[in-house]
This record gives C-alpha cells, structure tokens and sequence, in this order.
C-alpha cells in the first residue's frame, strides 16, 4: 500500500478550530524574552555546529512554537512549522521528506545554486564592488585585478567561515552584474546596498562595515564562494 497524502481542495474559509484563542500560560513580555533569547542561541548553533545549519533551524522553529502555543495559537494552527521539523529529523535518519523534494525542471539539467548561497554570493560581489569602486577613485589603472585582490585579502582575513581566491570575486561580481532576474537573492543583495549613499560615498568603508557585522550568517560549513 502506499501511503500518502490525499489532495483536498482548498477550502474557502479557514476552520473554526483554527482561529480559536486557547488561554495563555505565560506572561507576554516574558514569554517574548525568552523566544529572543532561544532564537539568538539557535542563530549561534545554526552558523558553527557544521551540519549545514539544521539543528539551528530546529531550535528556532522549537523557540517559536513554543511562543505562540504559550500565548494562546492553538498547535494545530502551527502545524506547517512542525512539519518542518518534522523534516529535518527525517534528513537526519536518512529519510526523503515530500517538503523538501526537489521540484525537478523538465528541460533538466544541474540544480539550481541554493537561495541562501546566492545572498552570501551578492555579498561578496558587493565587497568586490566596493574594492572597484575605491580602487577607480584612486586613480588605478589598470584597477581591476589589484581590487579583486584586495577583496580576496578583506575576507580571508575577516571572521567569515571562508577561503576565496581574487579570481572568484571577480567571476562572482560579474555573474551577479550579469543577472537579469531583480527577484534573484544575490541581485536583490547587490542592487540593495549598492543603493546606498554611503557605499557610493565611502565604497571601502562600506566593505569593511559589511564584513564585521554580527548580523550576516556564516553558516561554519560553506567553505567556498
């Protein structure tokens, strides 16, 4: 027999059961410092436990879960978010989740870059753009390669879990200038912050803030571009 999951038409109201308020067992502001908390250390094991960010995720959906059921939404209601879990536990015995079952292109193909991968690449390219920028103001000529030189030497040097070569910024720069898709990660990254006048103003600058803020994730186990 195989088992699975009937498809049901979507319904044209949401159920009752749904939206009823159960009472809450805790206080609100209480119960809000403890999710910040729960979600700070989830952020701290999903960027440096190295099993590409899962426990991390799984403590964070945990922390809000638990939130909502406290202060009244009935379990059922977050019944999208345990089933997520619910899917990290089956990657890790080994088992296929339909959640996560790749939708495969019909012309075929490789994969697609994950999400997550394209922003930490338009981040990049954004450091690589910066180095440009400042390397063009400065009057050098040629200025490309010392840029991409100098962008490499910024993140290897930085805090970031990652080893780049001056090569791999300048293809990475380039294939994100090169995409025309304004909903693709690396680009909305790239278009956003170099929108910005203080990029444009003070490029290095902006480069060097980039690369020291706490909150762009790392996650430990990307080890490359």
């Amino acid at each position: 027999m195989k088992a699975g999951r009937k498809s049901r038409s979507r319904p044209n109201r949401v159920r009752e059961k749904l939206l009823m308020r159960l009472p809450p067992t805790g206080a609100r502001n209480a119960a809000f410092d403890k999710l910040h908390t729960e979600l700070a250390v989830a952020t701290e094991k999903f960027e440096h436990q190295g099993d590409g960010g899962r426990l991390g995720v799984f403590q964070a959906i945990a922390a809000v879960f638990d939130y909502c059921t406290s202060r009244g939404i009935p379990p059922a209601a977050l019944e999208p978010l345990m089933a997520i879990t619910a899917a990290i536990v089956d990657v890790e015995r080994g088992t296929s989740s339909p959640i996560f079952e790749p939708t495969r292109s019909a012309t075929g193909g490789s994969p697609p870059t994950p999400a997550m991968q394209l922003a930490r690449q338009g981040h990049l390219a954004v450091i690589t753009e910066c180095c440009v920028r400042h390397c063009k103001a400065d009057g050098m000529r040629p200025y490309l390669k010392p840029a991409t030189i100098m962008a490499a030497k910024m993140v290897n040097t930085s805090k970031w879990p990652i080893t780049v070569t001056a090569t791999e910024m300048r293809e990475v720069r380039e294939r994100v200038r090169r995409c025309r898709d304004p909903k693709s990660p690396d680009r909305i990254a790239f278009d956003i912050q170099t929108s910005s006048d203080v990029l444009k103003n003070m490029p290095l600058t902006w480069a060097k803030r980039l690369l020291n803020h706490e909150w762009v994730i790392m996650p430990c186990d990307e080890n490359s571009a």
